[in-house]
């Protein structure tokens, strides 16, 4: 029942995120479905040889074949397969994060100066995105480019979402 929890909904990921036009997406899933596989596979055999399995099953008379060499090295690469863009994934993912802790500060400075408010600080595929709300005039790009620039963050793309307007109260029309 494991396996099956653990490999048919990535797999079922996979042909949606393909059906609906997302390979990125559709990637993630299949990179999920195999580490899974490895993992099950990896954590197999290394129960099976530390319980001496086979020993026992050779003791109670049972056919067992030999374990060759090649089946541990196949095993130990399906792991280093998967490891690969995990850990890429991981950095970057780390990167992101970094990247967001130490532009968050900047933006909300920026936006406070020019009474606009920061909504999101986000990295959407490398880019970092940011997105602030305020009053006309609209608020000047330029000089949060240059306050990112000087916060080490020159070698980063960004992109500036502005909504200029404000809030504004509206009332009941109706007493309640």
């Amino acid at each position: 029942m494991a396996i099956a929890i653990s490999l048919v909904p990535p797999l079922s990921v996979v042909g949606l995120t393909l059906e609906s036009g997302a390979p990125g997406q559709a990637a993630g899933a299949l990179l999920l479905f195999a580490t899974n596989v490895t993992a099950i596979i990896a954590t197999g055999t290394v129960v099976l040889i530390g319980y001496r399995v086979r020993a026992a099953a050779v003791a109670a008379g049972r056919p067992v074949g030999r374990l060759r060499a090649r089946t541990v090295v196949v095993v130990g690469l399906l792991v280093l397969v998967v490891a690969v863009p995990l850990g890429i994934g991981s950095y970057q993912v780390f990167r992101d994060h970094m990247i967001v802790m130490t532009a968050q500060p900047v933006a909300e400075r920026w936006a406070v100066t020019r009474s606009w408010d920061v909504i999101g600080v986000t990295v959407r595929e490398g880019v970092l995105q940011v997105a602030a709300a305020g009053p006309p005039p609209s608020a000047d790009g330029a000089s949060l480019r240059q306050a990112l620039d000087e916060a080490g963050l020159a070698d980063v793309h960004a992109h500036l979402s502005l909504v200029v307007g404000g809030s504004r109260d509206l009332p009941a029309t109706q007493p309640g």
